[in-house]
């Protein structure tokens, strides 16, 4: 009796050991599936870029953080370094040509808006960076914390690591045709907390005449759901309209249209300042190799 029950219990020991060393297989296969990534990914994504590295191992190291395998191999930190100022520079430059009416805050803000890391991390998803990436979390229970930083990143790396291969032409190249075709939005980045009074101060800085609404149409004034559309005029220039269950409604989005059609007006054509003289010449870096 007591040889069947040892012998039971040891049956129990060898099958939870069993499950055991199932279970730590299956979590190394996991880890390993994700850790090795095969070469063709790389090149798949170079193709689908239309970008040939000169060295078939770079795209690689720009998917991969700096926090994969603890540092111990080739990570895109310096490439990405380097790419976020070449990408401040082209992008920076593109909006205040593209929107000379926007204060030096406003720009500030639609570039971080437009162009800070979350919005590059969505890049990257498009680009199909994210089957590439090579990189740990810091906290090992939730694996995708940190994925839009560090997504983000390897667009910056990618931008880099085009500018040192192939230079400065290429580079812009990519950034025009990948980043700067993307929609922004100005009125996001337009404060519009007091709209009369910005708008009142902005026509005293160019010299206008003071702004003045009049009502241009409304339907059931003496109803439970009135609406009153009115025009905002500086002389005899209407320069934004709203509407609103109220005048003051009304006056109020009046004023803000007439900001946004200023702040968000557009240059159509415009000439870089970066595409003159030799663009192949021009380089940010005493060593460009860095």
């Amino acid at each position: 009796m007591l040889s069947s029950v040892s012998a039971l219990k040891a049956g129990r020991r060898a099958f939870a050991a069993g499950v055991a060393r199932g279970m730590a297989s299956n979590s190394t296969a996991a880890k390993s599936s994700t850790r090795h990534i095969s070469p063709s990914t790389y090149s798949a994504l170079e193709a689908r870029l239309n970008i040939t590295f000169s060295d078939p191992k770079l795209m690689e190291q720009v998917c991969t953080h700096r926090s994969f395998e603890q540092g111990r191999l080739a990570s895109n930190d310096r490439m990405q370094w380097v790419g976020k100022r070449v990408l401040n520079l082209y992008v920076g430059e593109f909006l205040a040509a593209k929107f000379p009416n926007l204060t030096v805050e406003m720009l500030q803000d639609m570039q971080h808006a437009n162009f800070g890391l979350a919005s590059l991390a969505e890049v990257a998803k498009h680009f199909g960076m994210l089957p590439a990436m090579r990189w740990e979390s810091v906290v090992k229970e939730a694996p995708h914390v940190g994925q839009t930083k560090v997504l983000g990143k390897s667009v910056q790396a990618l931008v880099g690591a085009i500018y040192q291969d192939q230079g400065a032409a290429a580079a812009k190249r990519f950034v025009a045709q990948h980043l700067l075709t993307r929609t922004v939005d100005v009125e996001a980045v337009v404060q519009m907390k007091n709209p009369k009074l910005l708008l009142a101060a902005l026509t005293r800085q160019k010299g206008m005449q003071t702004p003045i609404a009049r009502l241009m149409k409304e339907t059931g004034r003496f109803t439970s759901s009135p609406v009153f559309v009115i025009g905002i005029f500086s002389g005899v220039k209407m320069i934004g309209t709203g509407y609103g269950s109220s005048l003051k409604m009304g006056e109020q989005r009046a004023a803000k249209d007439a900001l946004i059609k200023y702040y968000a007006k557009e240059v159509k054509d415009f000439k870089l300042a970066s595409l003159t003289g030799d663009e192949e010449q021009v380089t940010f870096f005493d060593q460009p190799s860095l």
